[in-house]
């Protein structure tokens, strides 16, 4: 979706508008690959990652200052577990499917909000009980207070693994000319810059990991499993092709996965926990927007 913001009216010209920084994705694919990583706490163990992801969201109401969207979202995980480990027997293939509905809204040119619902499944798929559920929203509100700068500021729930979240929203974005856009929306950072239409060149920083309930067949039981990471990546998007409807691009990452942590939860008691060392990660995929 070029040049229009989300919720932004689309008869509106900002000198600062993102023309050449694309934000909405209708839909993409991609894959992710991370290099062996050891465990820190388990000396003979490693853990090497795989990530497959597929997204779709469609516009299902929209008017000039209003747009609401659904889809679903689905990542396929599997984490090969080297030598004997305390997370698992054996590689573990995980799956989360998700429900996204979103809704922007414009009061005027200054003021904009953002509200999202995401229902889904953290699971295995073996066996399912109220621990393989859970619950995403989101509610921001932005203030541009200058043609160049905004402001969001919001709360965001989460209910996973059993667990409740809630967490503030903070951040700032600073959109200098239609070429750069720079933006601390804690938990992400990015600078984005892109020389014309068919090109967004990227510094990311944000978290990456999950959480999942599983069936750990051995023992009949439900365990949960945490894995947290921080990913700071480069990337690049090509724009391949305007012959479909709307835009098809292609995009190349490459980064680094650090302060990571595996946790394995028993009800609300911890079983076992390791630091894991920093990982390589490779992406690639295909994003269609609008």
């Amino acid at each position: 979706m070029w040049g229009v913001a989300p919720g932004q009216p689309r008869g509106s010209e900002r000198r600062t508008e993102e023309s050449f920084i694309p934000s909405y994705s209708a839909g993409t694919l991609g894959y992710l690959w991370g290099s062996q990583s050891d465990l820190e706490d388990a000396p003979g163990a490693a853990m090497t990652l795989h990530e497959a992801s597929a997204q779709a969201q469609y516009p299902v109401w929209m008017t000039d200052r209003s747009r609401l969207t659904a889809g679903v979202r689905y990542r396929y995980n599997r984490l090969d577990f080297s030598a004997h480990n305390p997370f698992a027997t054996g590689d573990l293939d995980l799956h989360r499917l998700q429900i996204p509905v979103n809704f922007w809204h414009s009061f005027h040119e200054r003021w904009k909000l953002w509200a999202g619902l995401e229902p889904g499944l953290f699971t295995d798929f073996g066996h399912l009980d109220a621990d393989d559920f859970a619950l995403t929203t989101l509610v921001v509100g932005a203030y541009e207070f200058a043609s160049e700068w905004t402001v969001s500021f919001g709360g965001y729930y989460s209910r996973d693994l059993g667990e409740d979240r809630l967490l503030p929203v903070l951040g700032v974005i600073w959109r200098p000319n239609r070429h750069w856009n720079l933006s601390a929306t804690f938990p992400r950072f990015r600078v984005a810059y892109a020389p014309d239409t068919n090109w967004v060149f990227e510094a990311l920083v944000r978290p990456g990991g999950s959480g999942w309930n599983y069936r750990q067949t051995d023992a009949d039981e439900d365990l949960s499993l945490e894995y947290r990471s921080w990913r700071a990546t480069l990337g690049v998007e090509r724009l391949l092709t305007k012959r479909l409807p709307g835009r098809l691009y292609g995009y190349l990452e490459a980064g680094l996965g650090f302060s990571q942590s595996l946790k394995l939860m028993r009800d609300d008691h911890e079983l076992d926990s390791s630091d894991l060392d920093e990982t390589l990660t490779l992406a690639t995929g295909l994003r269609w927007r609008f």
